[in-house]
């Protein structure tokens, strides 16, 4: 097979760059080029999408096609491809996370602007056709979304195969509130401890049919959740990316538990990207580790050497990264950290000012409303009634 030939058809029909690799190898690039291209940042990770084809989406909402000619050393490596027109702030986006200075914005814009700007459904159709094409395989576009990676299968709030008493309860508001704190806060694990527990309520009536009831509900959830995440520091372009993102892959699911997991991946995925932009520095691994001791030592006190020691570095490295990493001191950090959970603590749960103040290692009730109050800017009393 001629594959220069049917790289460069493809990217003159679909209109979007189509790279030639073999064994791994960079060969060549056909269609608008950029320098550096855009897909050797994220080279290693399209190559981890497993069987002869499938597709990856960047933190950035741009999607990848990977296709593996069965037979031979060859693979072909589609995209970038954006869902919708990009702006001038994602453009900026996609130059830090290549590592260029934004002072390139205006070629970023230039390179999409002779590109189509594909949906999901429509990027995972032109997979289908061409799999059919060099791999002879009819594959749905479903497909590529059901093999994902899965959280726990049940989401707490909504349980499809829960028996209705006569009066069902709605989802109650404790609940909810509860799953949107964790959600503002960058709680993950807590989440997934919700996910763990037996089901509360039962979602309302919001179509005749389950299969259009659960996508009602990721609809409901996406509007919340993106809401919540947006009030705990993650901006706004990107909340509402990921919320369509989630939407569109919802209305090409019909199968009613893949739905239901597609939901909860959902939740968690917000979470998650909250807890990244609360940790200073997107994808630090570092900032996360000391986060996620801190959350898990909340009653004990934690100090720069406390910190060091857990984490396996020096005193003065760490010092020195966390001022770099999240413009803070080892002792600001985890003082917000602290003040944080105490907000979400307020806001969820029954727990008196004194029963934080102790369960955050706090020495006195007084002192720990005084922290709150220079950190929030009032009382736990006024936080918790406003």
């Amino acid at each position: 097979m001629d594959y220069n030939y049917l790289a460069e058809s493809l990217a003159a029909l679909a209109g979007v760059p189509v790279r030639i690799y073999r064994d791994g190898r960079f060969l060549s690039l056909h269609h608008t080029r950029f320098k550096p291209d855009f897909a050797i940042t994220e080279e290693e990770n399209i190559f981890k999408i497993a069987g002869d084809v499938g597709y990856y989406m960047d933190p950035n909402f741009l999607y990848y096609g990977l296709f593996r000619i069965r037979g031979e050393d060859i693979a072909l490596v589609i995209g970038p491809v954006s869902p919708s027109p990009v702006s001038r702030n994602l453009a900026r986006k996609i130059l830090a996370r290549m590592g260029e200075p934004a002072s390139r914005t205006q070629e970023v814009l230039d390179y999409f602007s002779v590109m189509p700007a594909y949906p999901l459904r429509n990027f995972l159709q032109i997979l289908c056709t061409i799999q059919y094409f060099i791999n002879g395989e009819k594959v749905s576009v479903s497909s590529f979304l059901l093999d994902e990676e899965d959280p726990p299968k049940l989401p707490a709030f909504y349980a499809p195969d829960m028996p209705a008493p006569e009066h069902f309860m709605h989802n109650t508001l404790e609940l909810e509130e509860r799953l949107l704190s964790n959600v503002e806060h960058g709680r993950a694990d807590e989440i997934e401890k919700l996910f763990q527990r037996p089901a509360e309520g039962r979602a309302g009536s919001m179509a005749d049919s389950a299969l259009r009831q659960e996508k009602n509900l990721i609809i409901c959830t996406a509007t919340l959740v993106s809401r919540a995440a947006i009030r705990g520091g993650l901006d706004a372009e990107t909340a509402f990316s990921l919320s369509d993102d989630f939407i569109q892959k919802a209305e090409l699911l019909d199968n009613l538990e893949a739905l239901t997991r597609l939901n909860a991946r959902m939740v968690l995925e917000f979470a998650r990207r909250v807890e990244d932009v609360r940790c200073g520095t997107s994808g630090s691994v570092f900032i996360r580790r000391a986060r996620e001791y801190i959350l898990t030592n909340l009653s004990e006190p934690i100090t720069t050497a406390v910190l060091a020691k857990a984490l396996g570095m020096n005193r003065t490295h760490l010092c020195e990264r966390f001022v770099r990493e999240t413009g803070m001191t080892v002792n600001a950090f985890v003082t917000a950290v602290k003040m944080d959970e105490a907000k979400r603590l307020l806001a969820v749960t029954k727990k008196s000012a004194v029963e934080i103040a102790e369960y955050l290692g706090y020495s006195s009730q007084s002192y720990f409303v005084k922290v709150f109050e220079k950190i929030h800017g009032m009382t736990p009393g006024e936080f918790r009634k406003g």
